[in-house]
């Protein structure tokens, strides 16, 4: 019985890899931000930020990579560290908004 990798062609087994890859790691990048942002008064929100710029250096890395590679999916990972940059500064608090003169 002939191994199904070996009769795969190399771009669809590179696709797939890339994709079991990507997945995980652009996951783990926005749930740690869903956490860091939720886990305001936690006593658990010291690990959360350590873990989300964990995440963020990976992510970074990782565009930074894909872009040199000329990799199909930088975009994904582009998009990953925007959406963890703008969670990180974004003040999502209600705060009263200053009166201008």
């Amino acid at each position: 019985m002939p191994c199904i990798i070996s009769t795969l062609p190399i771009v669809d087994l590179e696709a797939y890899l890339a994709v079991l890859l990507l997945c995980p790691i652009l996951g783990a990048g926005l749930f740690s931000t869903l956490l860091v942002r939720t886990s305001e008064g936690s006593n658990w929100r010291a690990w959360y930020q350590w873990q989300f710029f964990a995440c963020l250096a990976i992510v970074g890395l990782l565009t930074m990579v894909s872009v040199a590679l000329g990799a199909e999916h930088w975009l994904a990972f582009a998009t990953t560290l925007a959406v963890m940059i703008l969670a990180a500064v974004w003040d999502f608090g209600s705060h009263a908004r200053a009166e201008y003169l």
